[in-house]
């Protein structure tokens, strides 16, 4: 990777931790949201409406975008949406690879 595209990288991550609004994805507030997702599910599947208020309470409390709130509530890329969060609170370094 060159390296204006690493410093290029490096600056979106900043970017991105200081425009973070609300608290940080963990994985028990994944787990968290899924049993409740998995919860309406049980009881009612087409119930919409209350999957739509977890989706908006995911993103407002933890600044997701809503594919990604989505996604947490059916259990899918959660790790990668962990690792990307993880990243951008500790504003981790990019390393070029040689």
């Amino acid at each position: 990777m060159a390296k204006e595209k690493v410093d290029r990288a490096q600056e979106h991550i900043n970017q991105e931790h200081a425009q973070h609004k609300g608290d940080w994805l963990t994985a028990e507030v994944c787990e968290y949201y899924k049993k409740e997702a998995d919860a309406i599910n049980e009881y009612d599947s087409q119930d919409v409406r209350r999957h739509r208020e977890l989706r908006i309470e995911l993103q407002e409390k933890y600044g997701l975008t809503e594919v990604e709130a989505i996604n947490i509530l059916n259990g899918n890329n959660v790790s990668d949406y962990l690792l990307k969060y993880r990243r951008i609170l500790n504003r981790e370094k990019i390393i070029e690879k040689k």
